[in-house]
């Protein structure tokens, strides 16, 4: 992310481009301009965007700059299960990844990614999933896929 020079406006850019046109219609060097905001997802970019033209345009300063961080785990595990239209191959990228990740999984680590999906409980999603036969309880309350 940068603030253009001529606006004042915030901009999502990709780093290794040389220049970028603002919504104003400057022109900016990418080498002139410093980058306030570093991140591999485009949703967190698009919201850094939103959140610092907000400040900018209420007056308030910027929020303090970030630099790309490590992304959560369970986050990634979410941003791979989003675009999947299927609620079955859905749950399937989840439990799958959660497997990858941890092993064995718990309620716990359900409830970390559903967060993130914002669609249901993850009581449910873990009722769908052994109702569906995509995990299967190895010890009390932990889990794997199959």
């Amino acid at each position: 992310m940068i603030i253009c020079p001529k606006c004042g406006m915030a901009k999502g850019v990709e780093a290794d481009k040389k220049t970028t046109t603002c919504q104003c219609g400057r022109e900016i060097d990418m080498k002139r301009v410093k980058l306030k905001f570093m991140t591999d997802s485009p949703l967190e970019l698009a919201d850094s965007v939103a959140q610092a033209n907000a400040a900018l345009m209420g007056g308030e300063p910027l929020p303090p700059e970030k630099k790309s961080r490590k992304k959560d785990p369970f986050y990634v595990i979410a941003e791979r299960a989003k675009p999947v239209k299927d609620p079955i191959e859905r749950m399937r990228v989840v439990a799958r990844g959660l497997t990858d990740l941890k092993g064995d999984f718990g309620i716990e680590d359900v409830r970390k990614v559903v967060s993130v999906l914002g669609k249901d409980s993850a009581e449910d999603v873990l009722a769908r999933l052994k109702e569906h036969n995509l995990i299967y309880e190895s010890d009390v309350g932990v889990f794997r896929a199959v």
